[in-house]
């Protein structure tokens, strides 16, 4: 009686239409003896009729269960994709900083070129750009 049994949101969906099935089957059968020559038994009808109930409380379990193991997967899919959403950002932003560093970089080559040149008119475009 110790042993726990996991059930998955397939296996609970599974039961729960089984035991739907099943409800369906005592339905069929007390409409079935109801109309029956001699009568059946209103005590026999009675039980039939919470054998059906019983089991359309077991199938309202297993849906709720089946629910609430779906709304789990649910939270941890969104957990996830709130994580890749931050890595995401901050990849992003990681790629702004290195596109920035790189365009300090490029600005630094053009103004040593254009200090090499010794071109006035070049080192003061250069440095124009390496401010922006």
């Amino acid at each position: 009686m110790g042993n726990v049994i996991a059930l998955d949101e397939k296996q609970t969906t599974e039961i729960a239409d089984k035991l739907a099935q099943a409800s369906n089957q005592v339905l069929e059968l007390r409409i079935a003896l109801t109309d029956r020559t001699p009568p059946t038994p209103s005590a026999v009808l009675h039980d039939l009729k919470q054998y059906e109930s019983h089991l359309d409380q077991m199938v309202s379990f297993f849906r709720a269960h089946g629910i609430y193991l779906i709304n789990q997967s649910v939270q941890q899919a969104l957990a996830n994709v709130n994580t890749a959403i931050d890595q995401g950002r901050k990849t992003v932003a990681d790629i702004g900083h290195t596109h920035a560093a790189i365009k300090a970089a490029a600005g630094l080559l053009d103004l040593a070129a254009a200090l090499l040149s010794r071109n006035p008119l070049a080192i003061a475009e250069a440095a124009n750009s390496l401010r922006t």
